[in-house]
């Protein structure tokens, strides 16, 4: 059964990031040598995640065995602003490659 988490703003990713790469028991540097990126730029992404690609967030997403999933509200529910979209994790079960 999948999990979902509702983001609606990026700083909440941070949480959401670090705890999906602790579930996975990889340290910071495991999982940059992984995707092909430094333990300094995974440590960016999960102060920043606001700031990286949505590419780059993607892919990151399904090396951890997660995803993007994008809500569209009801018309009678309130919407979020356009720059910042709700949004939720939906916890994959295939690991993807960065």
């Amino acid at each position: 059964m999948a999990d979902d988490f509702p983001i609606s703003l990026s700083i909440q990713l941070r949480e959401h990031l670090r705890a999906l790469r602790k579930q996975q028991r990889l340290t910071q540097a495991q999982l940059g040598k992984r995707i092909g990126v430094s333990q300094a730029r995974i440590a960016e992404i999960e102060a920043n995640p606001g700031a990286v690609s949505v590419e780059q967030l993607l892919l990151l997403l399904a090396t951890l065995g997660a995803g993007l999933k994008l809500h569209v509200h009801a018309a009678d529910q309130p919407m979020h602003s356009v720059a910042e979209p709700g949004a939720a994790f939906i916890p994959a079960r295939k690991q993807g490659s960065w």
